[in-house]
């Protein structure tokens, strides 16, 4: 089990995830850059992700996608809220690997 929090701070962070979980759902999908960011706030794998849109680009004859595609599209400059949040979680999830060594 995580560490105890007070309660202010669980409840900060409950409303944070609801909101997460909100923008997420609510999320309109026009374009291929609206779906790729939907399916990578699901799944939080730029494997599937591409997995998952290629499967549906396959289907209605269009160019398949890589994930270094998925990759530039998730760095780029934000588009949206959800952008934004994704571009984020990304950078601090591969903080790791980007960092120069001396």
């Amino acid at each position: 089990m995580k560490r105890l929090r007070t309660i202010a701070i669980a409840k900060k962070e409950i409303h944070e995830l609801q909101t997460y979980v909100n923008l997420v759902e609510n999320y309109e999908t026009n374009t291929l850059e609206q779906s790729i960011f939907k399916s990578y706030a699901y799944t939080n794998s730029l494997q599937k992700v591409v997995e998952t849109i290629n499967k549906d680009l396959e289907n209605i004859g269009e160019p398949l996608i890589d994930q270094d595609y998925v990759t530039l599209l998730i760095k780029s400059k934000p588009q949206d809220e959800l952008h934004k949040v994704l571009r984020s979680n990304y950078l601090l999830k591969t903080r790791h690997t980007r960092k120069k060594p001396y």
